[in-house]
């Protein structure tokens, strides 16, 4: 019953998103993905169901037809597991929305949801994980560099890290999501790193 109330609420959610930001997305420069401006509006509309989001318009052209999207789970910097993996096709441009929302409180348990959304079309792909208690401190970043080429296989566009340090996380650097492969060692700072990735093709 939950289950099925969540993605009512997620479809509701990114298709009325898809009402307001859907010029936006054209607006964006081709061959790239940004951050999306999102009005007070639509950010009311992410608070209700989701515990966070980060919402990406992106302008394929016409030479990528398909993306592919993921969450990768890093523990103390090694990489444990991939979550959500899904593939979908896309025409032109699109949005991307990602969101986590606490569904379980007495286990911490979570649920991890990606929704892309092109050409009239939306997939969305999930997953529960269990995430850290209390004691653990919590920042998440989003990718601040605008008109992120998609030429790039290494594209990170956001994160959620943990760490139980009195000094508590600071978050990834522009840097990290700027060369990633020249910055893994970051993620060594904290007990766990969700990052949110994707291709196209």
């Amino acid at each position: 019953m939950r289950r099925g109330l969540f993605f009512v609420i997620l479809t509701v959610l990114t298709l009325s998103l898809v009402a307001c930001n859907g010029e936006d997305s054209k607006k964006v420069e081709a061959n790239t993905i940004s951050s999306a401006n999102l009005t007070e509006r639509e950010e009311v509309l992410l608070s209700g169901p989701a515990d966070q989001s980060f919402v990406f318009d992106f302008n394929a052209g016409d030479q990528y037809k398909e993306i592919s999207v993921w969450v990768e789970k890093y523990e103390s910097g090694k990489l444990v597991g991939k979550l959500n993996r899904m593939s979908t096709e896309i025409k032109n441009t699109g949005m991307m929305v990602f969101s986590t929302a606490k569904v379980n409180e007495e286990n911490n348990q979570s649920r991890f949801s990606i929704s892309v959304h092109s050409d009239d079309a939306t997939s969305t792909a999930w997953s529960p994980e269990a995430m850290k208690d209390d004691n653990f401190s919590t920042v998440s970043g989003s990718n601040t560099l605008d008109n992120i080429s998609i030429k790039d296989k290494s594209i990170v566009l956001a994160s959620i890290a943990y760490s139980n340090s009195e000094e508590g996380p600071n978050g990834l650097t522009n840097e990290f999501y700027e060369d990633i492969n020249s910055h893994m060692n970051e993620l060594k700072n904290y007990d766990v790193v969700y990052l949110l990735r994707c291709t196209f093709k």
